[in-house]
């Protein structure tokens, strides 16, 4: 074989290998956009929310995949399954989607750092939160992610406060009105009214009680439904390995693999805990008196 000759056949390879890199690296673009996942149909509803949402001018693959190319390139050939599952019919409406940390505190988002700037943050007009306590794994016994509380248990939902962790793990385990202890105590999340109180023909403020050091639960009862219990048979509906089911009493070890390692919905294993304050037969607020 001719110099002449190995030299077009080594050019055309190189033709060939450029554009192959070119085809992989355009299909790799183009299934990168929002608009390549709204034409499955199971993800139009999840689309959907995105554009209403506060990362509606961020592309789905910034926060779905991991910063790095080579994570984002496995990731993206296990994305490929879909298409599996598509062509056997045996996709779920509720697909399931890891958003790793990295995403979220990647360069050009979220500041690890800056997450408390504004603390504590104020949630829902009443509950003050700062991250920096619930990222503390020493503290709350489980290394929860970003996705443990912003999450999306309802498709209209996109990366939503859900409150339903919030109850899960503040009330899990409470058992009756008087032996309700919130982890971190209620004043954790929100303290007591300043305002005066009218009650029938009284005036009452929360101060004297607060100072004096009377458990809120002393008087607000009724406030927690629900145990938040993990009954083994949400176990027996995922898995069917004995091995598994086996270390299923080993809380740690458990949360380790559904929470930091897989970030599923605590809902998914425990029953729902609902908290509210009932409202107060003829209790109105009354303006701040002028002093």
């Amino acid at each position: 074989m001719t110099r002449r000759r190995l030299a077009v056949i080594a050019l055309v390879a190189a033709g060939a290998f450029v554009a192959a890199g070119i085809a992989v690296a355009g299909a790799f673009k183009a299934t990168s956009t929002h608009q390549f996942c709204s034409s499955c149909h199971i993800m139009e509803p999840y689309v959907q929310a995105w554009t209403a949402s506060r990362h509606r001018q961020v592309e789905c693959v910034q926060c779905h995949f991991p910063p790095t190319f080579k994570d984002a390139l496995w990731v993206k050939f296990q994305a490929s399954t879909q298409l599996v599952k598509w062509a056997t019919d045996t996709y779920s409406s509720k697909p399931f989607a890891d958003v790793r940390d990295a995403s979220c505190l990647r360069s050009g988002c979220h500041s690890g750092g800056a997450l408390d700037e504004n603390a504590p943050l104020i949630f829902k007009r009443v509950t003050g939160f700062a991250h920096a306590v619930h990222l503390d794994a020493a503290k709350t016994g489980v290394a929860l992610r970003c996705t443990s509380c912003h999450a999306q248990t309802v498709v209209d939902r996109h990366f939503e406060v859900t409150e339903s962790t919030c109850f899960t793990c503040h009330f899990k385990g409470s058992r009756g009105n008087l032996e309700l202890k919130p982890l971190g105590g209620c004043p954790a999340c929100h303290g007591a009214p300043s305002r005066d109180l009218r009650v029938g023909s009284g005036v009452f403020n929360h101060r004297e009680l607060v100072q004096r050091g009377v458990p809120c639960q002393s008087c607000h009862i009724n406030v927690v439904e629900g145990t938040g219990d993990a009954p083994a048979d949400r176990c027996i509906g995922c898995h069917n390995e004995r091995e598994k089911l086996a270390v299923a009493s080993n809380v740690p070890a458990v949360h380790r693999a559904h929470v930091t390692e897989r970030s599923l919905e605590c809902t998914r294993c425990h029953t729902p805990i609902k908290h509210r304050l009932p409202p107060l037969s003829g209790a109105t607020a009354l303006a701040p008196a002028s002093r």
